[in-house]
């Protein structure tokens, strides 16, 4: 094997064409009574961190906006089941399948009729080390035989980022019978129609590039359920969507058609669809059922091969399509569908349209959510990840129309693939092979080639402080009207910059025609970027941690792919504030304005409310208005709020001379499903699947229904709602007619004639570029305005803590090896008495960087960075944690995660070689959360000449000994030499999982002349 050095410009560059390792699909290990990697979780989810429920099918959920509360929680829906379900129940082979997400993971459950229908979990999809960017989201769809199921799912935030919507999902497969999980094609569309499944166990996953720009291709994935491989892969020119697997070829929608993809990629068109789409399922004899929204109605066609024959409407957003074993479902208030002359479809009425249908139709699921996501909105939610893992649902036993509802408590399966491996040489690990070749080591750990993002991520001088949701709804109420006017002094966080003030870093920019950006408006932006985190996701109301970051590393935020800078994200902060914040992009902030940004949630917010402002601007510059374009009605700032995610073109010298906004947020565009209701309005399980909404549509449902704080609280006050006019009572008057952004100046047809597509050119010229007027936001009586609870000009108010502070200036006397170079750059004030007698460091991964003869590359710097954090917690403010990789010593280490801590104290105050040495009591400080897993740790005595044992070791278990509180451990006494030290690792024991919290805190050698009779390991006495 031949191995050659690379530089470290050469390695960033082979980013793009190299991955070395392949994400794992791994299954829950997490329920509500032993919760696992969740003390240093964000407490409030949002959209943007609310895992979505994978479900077969897209739309509204029953009419009921909350299940009735969970009678049994053993999975058990039916007490008396031979009522319920009727004879024959125990011999059936009826499957129901359904997922749900949240910050455990995707949840995949299935429950068998011939169990009485029992939903259990059968697997819980995340990727890992990703747990800490927020809950999951995804879809679920069951092949033909009933035997796998396969998923889309992807953290909740992709659902903000058009590029990670398109492309940026995972998928795998699941087989249902023994929970094996197959990890399948990496970078997929995470859409309402995706992943499709047909008759076979071939299952189709989308990739598409048709962004903003209305231009791109469709890649399709048919995939072999049973072993997880492509057997198909075409690439389609243009929006194709709701893809549906057959021998034949793969059915679909393109330009408003319906069609069939070859293998090549060609189409042929077999019909033109009659109204805008929302769902497609196979039947009997080769026909395919179609479900459209048209003039106001649902409605089901049958393409039998030759010809669109209608069979029927429902109610807007009532009727239901599945595929059942030998033909399909329709299921809601489907009264007025005719099934005589469509040989497989089934017709089940029901209150509304389900969620999900068992495979032969007998279980109808009408709502599945995590009882976390329950708290979300409405007051029945657990703090601080609590109800993770228990999934509410609730169904309807078609036989006998019976309701039921059941609790699911998730529990740990195996996957089939495992974490990262070291490559075989010649027979041994390729890390024992570079030993022995020869090569001298380099440090492959400099911060600086990872990303373009200006402010630094693990950088001790760029920690946020999170604050409670009272100062983020003081500081938005503040911020629009340009009253946040409050000092921050020189070094404030640590920051090193100068005193400065938010109002005066980002001045409130004037709207166009007067007025003010009403605070609901960006307190729902906030709720759906990053529900109110300034500082990462493993931070609570008052932590300090690294900035909430936008896939910082270009890696779609996983911890297996190498870093790409250059597709960094660069979003920053509580208003993911990305404008300026990449140093390789023109016009970058300068140092004060960017490190405010990622640090001071104020600053970030003023700097929010700043680009909101210009994006009204904008619109206003390009002749756009919606209704009367006055910015005091919350209904007006629809497009404001679209251009806000995915920009406005505004300049006419480029494309064709297309300017206004891009096609991926248009209400219109047929990735969403034409059949939705506003979002949040009828259920909450609607947070569950976010990416069924366009963005503006998001923000509009957080500010109808704030999120909860982790103690139950609403996060923010809702707005003054219209007076009168035709919204319901207590709601925004928002406009239902999705095709309402359709007109000539985008080349978009409103009609129902034009099918799903409405603007079948795909480019530029789809880009919307006008006004619209339903009659809203005129005044009191038909607009929503503004309600501030803070008086404009009042003062900062009081943080509150989820945590109490980590103690400041208590260690024990001795040598004191902080794990900061100055104690004092910390978020929460402590300042150090005693002086810091040592050298903290953390070595990543190990120190070989090379080219393999293969093409591929290593640099376990580069990968073991990734899952490393800054916790404001612990001693004087302060720790680092990354999570327990399983490894072990020597050949058995696991190097692509490893971090080690080291504590050295100053050689020059500990004993010579040549001499009896002295005896140290060695006290290990740990935080109040953020430590849970037994971590060894290793005392290196130093250079002994007295034949002691070169190292000893302790294992803390860290969980029990700080037991919610911060304490400092004794390990004991030691007798050390000058070149001592203490080490700590998070890959040394064989049973690490990836969940657990390692910490690495303040140290202190405290010298003494008697042996420790209190520590827990050490009883070390002087000769």
């Amino acid at each position: 094997m031949a191995l050659t050095r690379i530089s470290r410009t050469e390695r960033t560059e082979r980013t793009e064409r190299t991955e070395r390792t392949a994400r794992t699909a791994r299954t829950a290990r997490t329920n509500p009574t032993a919760r696992t990697r969740r003390t240093a979780r964000t407490a409030v989810l949002s959209c943007a961190a609310l895992a979505a429920g994978l479900l077969p099918a897209s739309g509204v959920t029953a009419a009921a906006a909350t299940p009735a509360p969970a009678t049994r929680s053993d999975g058990r829906l039916f007490t008396s089941p031979d009522r319920a379900l009727g004879d024959g129940w125990r011999t059936s082979s009826d499957r129901a399948v359904v997922g749900t997400g949240d910050s455990a993971g995707f949840h995949i459950l299935v429950a068998d009729e011939s169990q009485s229908f029992r939903y259990r979990e059968v697997a819980d999809l995340t990727e890992e080390g990703m747990d800490g960017i927020g809950p999951w989201t995804g879809y679920v769809c069951t092949t033909g035989s009933g035997r796998y199921a396969a998923a889309v799912y992807a953290p909740s935030m992709a659902a903000n980022k058009p590029a990670l919507m398109q492309h940026g999902a995972f998928a795998a497969v699941v087989d249902l019978a023994t929970g094996r999980v197959t990890r399948s094609v990496t970078g997929v569309q995470l859409a309402y129609f995706s992943p499709g499944c047909g008759q076979s166990d071939t299952v189709t996953f989308t990739r598409s590039t048709v962004g903003d720009t209305a231009h791109g291709s469709t890649e399709l994935f048919d995939v072999d359920a049973a072993t997880g491989r492509t057997v198909q892969h075409a690439t389609v020119k243009g929006q194709f969507t709701n893809p549906l697997p057959t021998v034949g070829g793969d059915f679909g929608v393109l330009n408003g058609r319906l069609v069939k993809a070859a293998a090549d990629g060609t189409t042929s068109t077999l019909t033109k669809l009659p109204g805008r789409l929302f769902g497609l399922a196979p039947s009997a004899g080769g026909a395919v059922d179609v479900a459209v929204v048209s003039n106001g109605r649902d409605e089901l066609h049958r393409w039998n091969g030759r010809k669109l024959t209608k069979l029927g409407t429902a109610p807007l957003g009532q009727l239901g399509l599945f595929p059942r074993r030998g033909g399909d479902l329709v299921a809601g208030k489907v009264s007025g569908i005719d099934t005589a002359d469509a040989p497989g479809l089934v017709k089940e009425d029901a209150p509304g349209k389900p969620l999900a249908a068992s495979r032969q139709g007998h279980l109808l699921t009408t709502s599945v959510a995590s009882e976390e996501l329950k708290g979300i909105t409405s007051k029945i939610g657990a703090t601080d990840g609590e109800g993770a893992g228990l999934i509410g649902l609730q169904a309807l036993a078609t036989a006998s129309d019976t309701t039921a509802t059941t609790q699911v408590t998730t529990e740990a399966t195996a996957a089939d693939t495992t974490d990262d491996t070291e490559p075989d040489v010649d027979g041994q690990p390729e890390k024992d092979a570079l030993a022995q070749s020869g090569i001298t080591p380099s440090d492959p750990n400099p911060q600086s080639h990872y990303s373009n993002c200006l402010v630094k991520r693990n950088n001790v001088h760029a920690q946020a402080l999170q604050p409670s949701p009272n100062m983020v709804e003081w500081a938005v109420d503040q911020a629009v009207h340009g009253d946040l006017n409050i000092t921050r002094p020189s070094n404030y966080l640590g920051t090193g910059s100068a005193a400065y003030n938010p109002q005066s870093l980002f001045p409130r920019v004037a709207l166009t025609g007067g007025g003010t950006v009403p605070a609901q408006v960006m307190l729902g932006i906030l709720a759906q970027e990053s529900n109110f985190k300034q500082a990462s996701w493993h931070s609570v109301p008052g932590d300090g941690g690294n900035p909430l970051l936008g896939d910082y590393y270009g890696n779609g935020d996983s911890i297996h792919y190498y870093p790409n800078g250059g597709a960094a994200d660069c979003g920053y902060g509580i208003a993911q504030v990305t404008t300026g914040m990449n140093e390789a992009k023109p016009n970058p902030y300068e140092p004060t304005e960017a490190y405010a940004i990622a640090t001071d949630y104020a600053a970030n917010i003023a700097a929010g409310v700043q680009i909101l402002s210009q994006t009204w601007n904008q619109l206003k510059s390009q002749g756009m208005n919606v209704n009367t374009g006055n910015p005091a009605y919350i209904e007006n700032w629809f497009m404001a709020l679209w251009g806000y995610n995915s920009g406005v073109y505004t300049d006419s010298s480029q494309n064709g001379g297309h300017t206004g906004l891009g096609w991926f947020n248009n209400p219109a565009n047929p990735d969403y499903p034409a059949d939705r209701a506003p979002f949040l309005r009828d259920s909450y399980d609607d947070a569950s699947h976010p990416a069924d909404w366009p963005y503006e549509e998001k923000i509009m449902g957080w500010i109808e229904t704030p999120q909860l704080t982790y103690n139950s609280q609403p996060s923010y006050a809702l707005p003054q709602f219209p007076t009168g006019g035709t919204s319901p009572a207590g709601k925004l008057n928002l406009n239902l007619n999705y095709r309402a952004y359709c007109d000539s100046s985008n080349n978009c047809d409103p009609g129902a004639a034009s099918g799903s597509d409405p603007c079948p050119a795909e480019n530029e010229t789809c880009w919307f570029h006008g006004s619209v007027n339903w009659g809203a936001g005129q005044d009191s009586t038909d607009g929503s305005s503004e309600n501030l609870v803070h008086a404009l000009g009042s003062s900062e108010p009081a943080l509150k803590r989820q945590y109490d502070a980590g103690p400041c200036n208590n260690a024990p006397a001795g040598l004191l090896v902080d794990d900061l170079p100055d104690p004092d750059d910390n978020t929460q004030g402590c300042t150090e008495s005693q002086s810091a007698e040592g050298k903290f460091t953390l070595q990543l991964g190990d120190n070989f960087t090379y080219d393999r003869s293969d093409g591929t590359w290593r640099a376990t710097g580069d990968i073991a960075p990734i899952d490393l954090h800054q916790l404001g917690a612990g001693y004087d403010g302060h720790a680092w944690f990354t999570h327990g990789y399983a490894g072990g010593t020597g050949s058995a280490a696991n190097l692509w995660h490893k971090v080690t801590a080291t504590w050295t104290p100053n050689p020059s105050l500990m004993s010579e070689s040549g001499t009896t040495g002295l005896l140290y009591d060695i006290f290990v400080h740990l935080p109040n959360h953020g430590a849970q897993a037994i971590v060894p740790y290793t005392v290196h005595v130093g250079m002994n000449t007295a034949g002691v044992a070169a190292t000893r070791t302790c294992s803390v278990n860290q969980a029990t000994r700080s037991n919610g509180k911060d304490v400092w451990v004794e390990l004991g006494t030691v007798r050390m030499w000058q070149g001592g030290n203490l080490q700590a690792d998070n890959t040394s024991r064989s049973d690490y999982t990836g969940d657990l919290d390692v910490a690495y805190d303040a140290v202190v050698f405290s010298a003494t002349t008697t042996a420790s009779g209190t520590g827990i390991c050490f009883h070390d006495a002087m000769p």
